[in-house]
């Protein structure tokens, strides 16, 4: 069974559809790259499985269960109210919030559902549940060779060092679902590669990674799994080796001629 199943997910923006009906499976562990020129609906598609868009139609399953369905003839879809634990985003551009410190930026969502989930126990264990958040948020920032930046503020990093905060915030919910939408995109060459290898070493049975991305070196060896994403729809997908070496798709095939001259085929 797949861990992630999204069915005939379209979204439109007035007269403008971006999503045509996108349909694929994600198994657990495995890591999914979506490359494509801009403007192809590649962060929409981030967008809505992440509940920041509201698709128009479709439907989403986590691990067999229905965690988005859209109902049609006006009615508010069905969205599972805890489905945001269940998927996490890494932004292009960081969105770290400037106000508070880089453990502060991990540890505030994690409060806040435990709180809720604790609901009139929260007082009495106030204490242990912000002793182990905050625990969790230091192992995570070891994790990203940040322990040292725990206490400092988002405009004193680099932007390598920004996105690897977004990397770790985004773990501590424990997602099922890890998606990055370009991480790499506003970052020079030498950082481009410090936050390449943190989302490599990410790789888990643990998790599922969709990662958008330009990088198409990255994605042909890291990814277990490539989609082509042309004009709001799937184009090609496949194996790396079957898009990036031998594409059926004629626009598969001129957008690799166009962006991949420098490939290591």
């Amino acid at each position: 069974m797949a861990l992630l199943e999204v069915k005939n997910l379209k979204k439109s923006f007035g007269s403008t559809q971006v999503l045509k009906g996108v349909s694929f499976t994600l198994d657990e562990g495995e890591v999914l790259s979506v490359i494509g020129s801009s403007g192809g609906g590649k962060t929409t598609l981030l967008r809505c499985l992440n509940f920041l868009e509201i698709a128009d139609e479709g439907e989403i399953s986590i691990a067999g269960e229905t965690v988005f369905k859209a109902l049609g003839d006006g009615n508010k879809p069905y969205i599972d109210p805890n489905v945001q634990e269940k998927m996490g985003l890494v932004f292009q551009q960081f969105n770290l919030f400037p106000q508070y410190s880089v453990k502060q930026n991990l540890t505030l969502a994690p409060m806040i559902v435990e709180k809720k989930k604790a609901g009139k126990g929260y007082k009495s264990r106030k204490n242990e549940i912000i002793s182990s958040i905050e625990a969790k948020a230091l192992e995570l920032l070891q994790m990203v060779n940040l322990t040292e930046k725990a206490d400092t503020y988002p405009c004193f990093l680099s932007g390598g060092q920004q996105q690897r905060v977004s990397i770790a915030r985004a773990l501590m919910l424990e997602p099922e679902v890890l998606c990055f939408d370009e991480p790499t995109s506003s970052l020079d060459p030498e950082l481009t590669g410090e936050v390449l290898s943190v989302i490599r070493n990410l790789k888990s049975p643990e998790r599922a990674m969709i990662v958008v991305t330009h990088e198409l070196e990255f994605a042909r060896k890291v990814a277990d799994h490539v989609i082509f994403f042309a004009d709001g729809v799937i184009e090609e997908q496949g194996t790396p080796d079957e898009l990036f070496i031998n594409p059926k798709s004629s626009k598969t095939a001129a957008f690799l001629g166009h962006v991949g001259g420098g490939l290591d085929l």
